[in-house]
């Protein structure tokens, strides 16, 4: 027994170390895993997904940086049944801002709770989006895209956008005043797609048509006026409404389609900035700048501007097909700026005779480039009216100030200064413009073409007239494939490599290696 219980041999002490050195090791990595458990699982987890699918974006980012009231994301799942996208996607939400607080609530236990919020059939994995006494609820339905797979005639999950949801909801919810975009009607303008809808509303943006024929100008809560390639000439009457409303601050997205019709009341708003339209259909002449096989599905150059700023930065394109180029005049009046958002190359050239035509190649009587294919205008201003009564009153003041003396005018002069410059900041308005010469920038097929280039475009464009910096509406995350764009001189680059260049050099690697072998 003694020695069995012999506390003092080396055996004993040398399993004294072990057993400690096991339990500091075991509180080591106790510690740890605790240490780790508190990092933000954007920094613990790695997102090795192509199109960052566990990941949130730099606008959702923004966002939560700059929220400064709390909102509460009820994430209605019953236990077991999370989709594993959206629970990161919440844990990241959770992460990039203190305000931001998610809660599941599991609709067995508490199968009443989402009935106060909407009186849809609610399925797990939906979400409730709440900021004080606003909320909006967002489906599980809403967060993937299926489509018709026609090949097999079953649906299949396309696209997840469930931060592109996330993210407008949380902005519906924190924003105290959502823009109204008003849409013209009543000259065969080009309807708007469900996809361009959809973009629309998820940046909080509500939409109702207009017809000026039964108004007398356009409505006061208009933030934006879109006009949407009309087919038929506007009345004399509704050119002015607009005019008028450009004039007291308004904002217009404009496109148009090449017609042989003559539209002198549209024009006039072109005119009034020192804008028309040059006759026909811009062809390019530089294979870089257009689509393959197509001179005239543009793939123009970008600006330098706040709508075009993501796209040079991100060697992004948007295609522009049958456009006509826009001819910059001097400005008719001082404070009026017109920016160019879209060019062709220099070889660009625009072909008059467009519906006899036969052939892409430039011709006697043809147009040469470069165009504009898309501006942006602005003009400060400045309200008259409140300046002339301003005048007024301080005339009128300082003759009764000094019959009551110099203390009482030197008082009244400071209020009326202060006064003066509020009433300006407050009344001075900022007129803008987009005008883009061709309907296909807003058109689904020529979108998909470039990966959602051109609704971004577009997009930007209204944030930008809202007074934003960029759009907050966010795309949606492919689950098959993205458009890969090769503009015409790219792909014959690649044609001549692959055809010529790679065979050649093949065929005389083995000539010599052949020679090689012969001399030996």
């Amino acid at each position: 027994m003694k020695k069995f219980l012999n506390f003092n041999g080396k055996q004993f002490r040398q399993g004294s170390y072990s057993s400690v050195l096991i339990v500091i090791i075991i509180a080591i990595v106790i510690v740890v895993n605790l240490a780790a458990s508190q990092i933000p699982s954007q920094y613990a987890q790695l997102d090795v997904t192509d199109n960052q699918m566990y990941s949130i974006g730099d606008q959702t980012r923004t966002l939560l940086a700059d929220l400064t009231q709390d909102v509460d994301i009820y994430y209605i799942c019953q236990e077991g049944n999370e989709d594993d996208v959206i629970s990161k996607m919440l844990d990241r939400y959770e992460d990039g801002s203190s305000h931001v607080h998610v809660t599941q609530i599991d609709p067995v236990v508490n199968p009443q709770f989402a009935a106060q919020y909407t009186d849809e059939t609610v399925y797990d994995n939906s979400l409730v989006v709440v900021c004080g006494d606003t909320y909006q609820y967002v489906p599980y339905s809403d967060m993937y895209v299926y489509e018709m797979n026609y090949n097999t005639y079953t649906t299949q999950q396309t696209a997840y956008d469930g931060e592109g949801r996330l993210t407008s909801a949380i902005s519906y919810v924190t924003s105290d005043d959502l823009p109204k975009m008003y849409i013209l009607q009543g000259h065969n303008e080009l309807e708007i797609s469900e996809t361009l809808q959809d973009r629309i509303t998820k940046q909080n943006i509500s939409t109702e048509n207009l017809s000026l024929l039964t108004l007398e100008a356009v409505p006061e809560d208009c933030d934006v006026l879109l006009i949407n390639s009309p087919q038929t000439d506007l009345s004399e009457s509704e050119a002015r409404y607009i005019i008028d409303y450009l004039d007291n601050g308004g904002k217009v997205f404009m496109t148009s389609t090449y017609t042989d019709t003559e539209m002198p009341n549209f024009d006039s708003i072109l005119s009034h900035y020192g804008l028309s339209k040059v006759d026909g259909i811009v062809v390019e002449g530089n294979g870089n700048y257009y689509y393959p096989g197509y001179p005239s599905y543009l793939l123009p150059d970008f600006g330098s501007h706040t709508i075009t700023s993501e796209f040079t930065s991100n060697h992004r394109y948007v295609i522009l097909p049958s456009a006509q180029g826009i001819a910059v005049g001097d400005a008719p009046r001082d404070g009026v700026t017109v920016s160019s958002l879209l060019t062709t190359s220099d070889n660009a050239y625009s072909k008059v005779n467009v519906t006899t035509a036969t052939t892409y190649d430039k011709e006697d009587g043809d147009i040469d480039g470069p165009f504009d294919l898309a501006v942006a205008v602005s003009e400060k201003i400045e309200n008259e009216d409140t300046s002339d009564e301003t005048t007024a009153e301080s005339t009128a003041d300082t003759a009764a100030d000094e019959t009551s003396g110099e203390t009482a005018a030197d008082e009244t002069t400071v209020e009326e200064t202060d006064e003066t410059e509020a009433a300006q900041e407050e009344e001075d308005k900022e007129a803008q413009l987009v005008y883009v010469s061709t309907s296909g920038l807003l058109d689904d097929t020529m979108n998909s073409v470039v990966s959602g280039g051109n609704y971004d475009f577009f997009m930007n464009a209204i944030s930008w007239m809202n007074g934003e910096t960029a759009s907050v509406s966010i795309d949606q995350k492919s689950l098959t494939y993205e458009a890969l764009m090769v503009t015409a001189g790219s792909a014959n680059m690649w044609g001549i490599v692959l055809i010529a260049v790679i065979p050649l050099a093949i065929l005389i690697i083995g000539v010599v290696v052949w020679v090689q072998r012969r001399r030996r």
